[in-house]
């Protein structure tokens, strides 16, 4: 079996890819799209450049990879595949929609873009940010991209509209019983915003004591992140688009909601996706 390409993750792919019949003049066979597929996640994994792929994982070149990497982020499958995946939890009762939760991490952005800026917190180099939403149990439910100087509390209206969509996928179910984060994201407009969509507000306002005990809670979303830092190729932004930048993040999802789906435990039993990594 591919320890790669688990047949959860290609069966939640396989649909939404994009159908290339054989072309009429002949000419080489086009590399199959498991093969890419490996390939575009060892790059993922390991942090490598894609003309450094080795011959021997028979994934086609660097530039094939790449190439093949484009047209499924354009077309929206990462996106698509994630949302298969949610659903599939779903069905299975492995989430807890009572409670979303909130939160972003920045990284160091080596080329620019749209997706960078200045970062406050690392002497004004170029940065990015990866905002998620998180169930309960800390599987991502929606991940978004942004410059580093941008606030975290522009991304709530943003997130609770995909969660919106994301939720309806999974199965009809269009709000979560409440939104958690900490107090980055506590000014009165942002409160204010989530109590209008029919969401309890778990969020600390600006200026209140320490102490609320939500972090007790809230923890699962910050150790998501930590997960999604097992993949090397997101420790750093190398991307010089944000579509590709945030490809690599919605396929990092993929790949954590398909290791859910496989190894099939109960929402109260401990889940820990990378616990055998090295």
């Amino acid at each position: 079996m591919d320890s790669l390409v688990t047949d959860d993750l290609w069966d939640s792919m396989a649909p939404y890819l994009p159908e290339h019949p054989p072309s009429a003049k002949g000419g080489r066979p086009r590399v199959p799209d498991r093969a890419c597929l490996r390939g575009i996640l060892f790059v993922l994994k390991e942090g490598l450049r894609w003309q450094s792929l080795p011959k021997a994982m028979a994934c086609g070149s660097g530039s094939t990879c790449w190439r093949r990497f484009h047209e499924w982020a354009a077309a929206g499958v990462f996106h698509k595949a994630h949302c298969h995946l949610l659903a599939t939890l779903g069905e299975r009762g492995l989430l807890n929609l009572e409670r979303a939760v909130v939160d972003s991490a920045s990284c160091r952005a080596q080329e620019g873009g749209g997706h960078t800026g200045p970062n406050p917190t690392d002497r004004a180099k170029k940065g990015c940010k990866r905002h998620l939403v998180t169930d309960g149990y800390g599987i991502p439910l929606v991940v978004t991209v942004g410059p580093a100087n941008h606030r975290d509390e522009t991304a709530m209206p943003s997130l609770l509209w995909l969660l919106w969509i994301v939720l309806g996928c999974i199965s009809g179910r269009r709000r979560a019983g409440a939104v958690q984060a900490d107090r980055g994201y506590g000014f009165p407009w942002t409160i204010a915003l989530v109590l209008g969509w029919g969401l309890r507000a778990l969020i600390a306002p600006r200026g209140s004591p320490h102490g609320s005990g939500l972090g007790r809670t809230r923890f699962v979303v910050e150790r998501t992140h930590a997960w999604f830092g097992h993949f090397r190729r997101l420790v750093q932004c190398y991307e010089r688009q944000e579509g590709h930048f945030l490809g690599m993040q919605q396929l990092a999802a993929c790949v954590i909601c398909a290791k859910r789906v496989r190894h099939g435990r109960q929402p109260a039993e401990e889940f820990q996706p990378f616990a055998q990594a090295a």
